[in-house]
C-alpha cells in the first residue's frame, strides 16, 4: 500500500457515505476478480461493476491491484477468524471441533462463489497477492491449531505435519468449491477428517474414533 493511498483512505475514514462508496468498490472488485482473476481485473471493469466514476475510484484506491490486495487479505482474515471462533468455543475433546471447523470452512468457501476459484488459481502465481500472502496466512492457521491443541492438553505435531494438514485442507476446499455439488460435502468432510487424524493424532485417536458412533459415521469408519 502506498503512502498516498493510505492518506487518501485515511482522509475518508469515519464518513459513512465515503465508507459505503469504498465498500461498494470492494464488492465490485470481488465480483470482477472472481470472474476475471488478477490479470483480467482492471479499473475500468471495476468502475462498470460499481457504477462509479474514475475520479471517485481514485479517491479510495491507487490501482486495481491495490483493490485485489485488500480483497485477498480480507478473505484470509475471514477464514482465520472462522477458525479462531470455532476453537474458542468450549468442547469436551479436541476432535469435537472437527465437524464445525471443516463444515464451516467448506461453507465459507462456497459462499465466496467464483472468488474462491480465482484465489486458488493464483496460489502459485508469484505476481498475485494470493501467493504472496499464502505462507504467512497458512502459518497463522498452523498457530491457531497449535494453540488449540495445547489448550486441550494435547501435544501438537511438528510444523511439517501441521503445514501438510493446512495445505491438504486448502486443496480439498478448492476441489469442493470448483468441482463438487453442495450435497457432496459429507464426502469432503470425511476426507478432511481422516487427514486431520492422520496428521494430528495417534493410534489411540483412531481407536477412539472407531468406538464413537458419531465419528465412525463422520469418517466412514464403520464396517
Amino acid at each position: 500500500m502506498s503512502e498516498g493511498a493510505a492518506q487518501r483512505r485515511g482522509g475518508v475514514a469515519g464518513n459513512s457515505k465515503a465508507e459505503a462508496t469504498r465498500a461498494r468498490i470492494l464488492a465490485a472488485g470481488r465480483t470482477v476478480y472472481g470472474e476475471q482473476g488478477m490479470h483480467g481485473t482492471t479499473v475500468q471493469r471495476i468502475l462498470k461493476e460499481a457504477g462509479i466514476s474514475r475520479p471517485t475510484f481514485y479517491k479510495y484506491f491507487a490501482s486495481a491491484p491495490e483493490v485485489i490486495d485488500e480483497i485477498v487479505q480480507s478473505c484470509n482474515a475471514e477464514v482465520e477468524g472462522l477458525f479462531v471462533k470455532v476453537f474458542a468455543q468450549p468442547q469436551k475433546a479436541f476432535y469435537d471441533y472437527l465437524p464445525m471447523a471443516l463444515s464451516g470452512y467448506l461453507n465459507w468457501g462456497r459462499s465466496l462463489g467464483p472468488l474462491m476459484i480465482a484465489r486458488f488459481r493464483e496460489l502459485h502465481d508469484v505476481s498475485s497477492p494470493v501467493s504472496r500472502y499464502r505462507d504467512a496466512h497458512n502459518e497463522r492457521i498452523v498457530m491457531i491449531l497449535h494453540e488449540a491443541m495445547k489448550a486441550h492438553g494435547r501435544t501438537p505435531p511438528d510444523s511439517l505435519a501441521l503445514k501438510t494438514l493446512v495445505q491438504g485442507i486448502e486443496h480439498l476446499g478448492y476441489q469442493f468449491c470448483a468441482e463438487a455439488e453442495h450435497t457432496d460435502m459429507p464426502r469432503y468432510i470425511t476426507a478432511m477428517a481422516r487427514l486431520c487424524v492422520s496428521m494430528l493424532g495417534q493410534r489411540e485417536d483412531w481407536e477412539a474414533m472407531l468406538a464413537s458412533p458419531f465419528f465412525s459415521r463422520l469418517m466412514a469408519l464403520e464396517g
